[in-house]
């Protein structure tokens, strides 16, 4: 029984390496561009969207939720890092004026905390929480509050 399938070449194996290196760039480069493009649709919205009666009572209901449970703090919300007019830095070294840095919205989630939380005994704060490829990723935003009363 004869063999009909082409002889193995070399040069063959080397064209499908590079096809297929040229294959995982290219959707490499569409995720990329996806990935920009969902940052950017995210930024607009960050800089646009109002505070609503619902997302204040949402994140009540989230708080109470989570001090029942025993918790000290709740992450109330992340964003990515590269939104800070100062891409996170004066954030990740505690730096002062981190809130100012805040963009749309995220700086108005402060501004609620300051008016109605605040005086409750309530703290604010926002950290780095992961560095992917060693450079800061995304913040998060935390509303917490003491273990006990004094």
């Amino acid at each position: 029984m004869a063999d009909h399938s082409p002889p193995l070449r070399v040069q063959d194996l080397f064209a499908a390496r590079a096809a297929e290196a040229e294959r995982r760039h290219a959707e490499a480069e569409a995720a990329e561009a996806h990935k920009k493009a969902e940052l950017a649709a995210f930024s607009e919205r960050v800089q646009t969207y109002q505070i609503t009666d619902e997302d204040r009572e949402r994140a009540l209901a989230r708080i109470r939720k989570a001090f029942a449970a025993g918790e000290r703090e709740l992450m109330l919300l992340k964003f990515p890092s590269l939104l800070c007019e100062d891409g996170g830095r004066r954030i990740n070294n505690h730096l002062e004026g981190w809130q100012d840095t805040l963009p749309g919205v995220l700086h108005k989630v402060y501004e609620w905390w300051e008016r109605e939380l605040k005086a409750g005994g309530f703290t604010f704060s926002a950290r780095i929480i992961d560095f992917p490829g060693g450079v800061p990723g995304d913040v998060g935003i935390f509303i917490g509050w003491p273990q006990k009363l004094d």
